[in-house]
Parts: structure tokens; sequence; C-alpha cells
């Protein structure tokens, strides 16, 4: 059965939407209620459970630091080694990898952004590296873009509660609108709102 981002990517697919996404997320969604009813429900009806449910392809953790390029996005079930004192968490990130370490990664998670704001970050990151795998200077380019300080989380390898699913790079500009968000402790508009302070 295709998943929701297959039927997406189908029903989009006018070779505009890399260059329209990054100019507003609002286009997007407008593009979204334009869908046929039976798709546009399943958009809407989208969580966390339900997109993991129906990826197609989930790999081990351990690919996060032995086969991929930083710059590729993940999106995995994750409970936070000290979530019992944190204000709040993503419990289903979706992340853009940045670096790896033995027992650490760090990425992007463009749930702590509202969608407009989203769009506007991964327009400015592709402006910074381009399409191309993010080098080890990557926090020289991206570190002075306002909107990405609330983003940038630390994750630890054995946290990872499943396997995780690569978002493939034609579909990274459709992921990173789905509301997948699974926020704890917290509701998605005090999250974003927090995170809009904190780009001062």
């Amino acid at each position: 059965m295709a998943s929701l981002l297959d039927k997406v990517s189908d029903a989009i697919r006018t070779g505009t939407i890399g260059a329209e996404v990054k100019r507003s997320a609002k286009w997007f969604h407008n593009k979204i209620k334009g869908l046929e009813g039976s798709v546009r429900n399943q958009w809407t009806q989208t969580n966390a459970a339900k997109f993991y449910r129906e990826a197609e392809t989930k790999v081990s953790p351990k690919v996060l630091h032995l086969r991929v390029n930083r710059g590729d996005l993940f999106a995995y079930y994750y409970h936070p080694k000290h979530r019992a004192t944190l204000p709040f968490y993503d419990q289903f990130p979706l992340i853009m990898l940045m670096s790896e370490e033995k027992e650490t990664f760090i990425g992007i998670n463009f749930h702590y952004l509202n969608p407009n704001i989203r769009a506007i970050l991964l327009d400015k990151i592709s402006s910074k590296v381009g399409t191309g795998q993010i080098t080890n200077n990557w926090w020289t380019k991206l570190s002075k873009i306002p909107q990405i300080a609330p983003t940038i989380k630390r994750y630890r390898y054995d946290h990872i509660v499943r396997k995780v699913i690569p978002i493939e790079e034609k579909e990274k500009e459709i992921a990173i609108f789905l509301p997948l968000e699974r926020f704890k402790k917290a509701s998605k508009s005090k999250v974003w709102a927090d995170s809009k302070k904190r780009m001062g």
C-alpha cells in the first residue's frame, strides 16, 4: 500500500515543489487542500504511528554513523535519557543529520518550528550549503541562521526505540511539513512559541 508520502509526492509532482515549498509552507498546505478527498483526509489524520507503520524502508540506528551523509533526513521514535527533567521533548523527531559520534549524534529537528518557519529554515540551509553533502565546516555557515538555534538537538543511538526511517532526497521538502511532531509535556503551540522566543 502506498504511503501518504508517496501519494502526496504523486499528487504534486509538477516540477515546481522544490522552489515553492522553500518560499512558503502555505503554498504546500494549499496544494494539499486541492487533493482528492481520500488523500486529503489521510493528510489531516497523519500521525507518527501511521507514518512509521506505512514506511516501506526502515533501517538499524547504526546506519546513522556508518553509511549515511550529513544532511540526510531521518524519522524515528525516541525516549530521551533525561526525559523526566526536560520541560518538553519530541517523541518522534524528524532530523537532518549534522554530525555523528560514537554514542550520540546531532540533528536539526524541524518539528520545533511551526511550518512557515520550517520553510524559511530549509530555504536558508539550502542556500548556505547547497544540495551536496554537508562538510565539516557546516556549522560556520549555518550557525548564523536565527531559525536554527531551537532545532539543534543531540540524540543517543541507544535511546532510539525502533528502527529509523530514512527520507529520500526527493521527499525531503514534503516530509518536513507532515504533522508528525509528537511533543510530550507541552503542546506544539507552546513549543513553537518557545522556539520563536529563542530566535531573538
